[in-house]
C-alpha cells in the first residue's frame, strides 16, 4: 500500500512544479514523471521526509528536463467510451460503435470497432473493449515474442505478463519475466516488435549501457525509428 506525505515544490521552466512524495514498500528512492505530467518521489516507508526533499532537489534538473521533453511529445488523447470515439488497434485508428446484437465482444469492421454493449453505458463499453484488447494482446504478444526469439536465436523469457502501466511500455525482471503494457496492443506492429526485442535484450544486458544498445542494434538497426512510432 502507498501513502502520500506533503508535497515538495520545485522551480520549472513554466513555474512551480509539485512533486508528490509517495511512501511504498521499497528499498530505494526513485523519481517518476507520469504520462499525465504528475511527478512522484517514491520512497521507502520509513524514509525521512527531509531525505526525500534532498533527493528531489538533487535531481531537480532531471525532473524539469523530463517534464519539458514530455510536453513536446505528441500523444493520443485519453480514450472516451462513447459512440464515435476514436480508438486504436495495431496502430490503426477506428471509430467506436455499439451493437447489442453483436455475436462476440468486439469486431473490427472496415474503419469501425463494433462493441457489444448498450450505447449509453460507458462502463460496459470500456469493460468489453479492454477484455478484447487483453485477449488480442495475449495472442499477438506471445506470437511476436516467440517469432523474435526464433529469428534472432535469443534467450527466451521465463514468462510473459500483460498489465496496464502508466509510464512504461515494457519491463524485464532479473528472473527473466517480461511484462508488457496492455495498451501496447494499440501501437503499430513494428513498435510492438521493438518493445519486445528491447526487453529480450535485457536478458543479456540488464541495463541501458552502450553495450545494451549495440546489442539491440545488432538485431534491429532501425530501432530508433520504431521507437518513434510509439504514441
Amino acid at each position: 500500500m502507498a501513502t502520500r506525505n506533503a508535497s515538495v515544490w520545485i522551480s520549472g521552466t513554466a513555474g512551480l512544479v509539485e512533486v508528490l512524495v509517495v511512501r511504498r514498500k521499497r528499498k530505494r528512492l526513485a523519481l517518476v514523471v507520469e504520462t499525465d505530467g504528475e511527478v512522484q518521489c517514491r520512497i521507502p516507508m520509513r524514509c525521512a521526509q527531509r531525505a526525500a526533499e534532498a533527493f528531489i532537489f538533487a535531481h531537480q534538473d532531471w525532473i524539469v528536463r523530463t517534464i519539458d521533453r514530455m510536453k513536446d511529445r505528441i500523444g493520443r488523447p485519453r480514450p472516451h467510451y462513447a459512440e464515435g470515439a476514436e480508438h486504436y488497434f495495431l496502430g490503426q485508428r477506428y471509430q467506436l460503435q455499439t451493437c447489442q446484437a453483436l455475436p462476440g465482444k468486439v469486431q473490427v469492421r472496415n474503419s469501425a470497432l463494433l462493441v457489444r454493449a448498450i450505447s449509453n453505458d460507458p462502463r460496459q463499453i470500456q469493460k468489453r473493449l479492454e477484455d478484447w484488447y487483453r485477449d488480442q494482446a495475449i495472442l499477438i504478444f506471445n506470437q511476436r515474442l516467440l517469432a523474435l526469439v526464433k529469428c534472432f536465436d535469443l534467450q527466451a523469457a521465463s514468462s510473459l505478463k500483460i498489465r496496464k502501466m502508466k509510464a512504461k511500455w515494457g519491463s524485464c525482471s532479473q528472473s527473466g519475466v517480461i511484462t508488457l503494457n496492455l495498451w501496447l496492443i494499440t501501437q503499430d506492429i513494428k513498435a510492438i516488435d521493438y518493445v519486445i526485442l528491447h526487453e529480450l535484450c535485457h536478458l543479456k544486458h540488464f541495463d541501458h549501457t552502450p553495450a545494451f544498445y549495440a546489442y539491440l542494434a545488432e538485431f534491429m538497426p532501425d530501432w530508433r525509428a520504431r521507437k518513434a512510432l510509439l504514441v
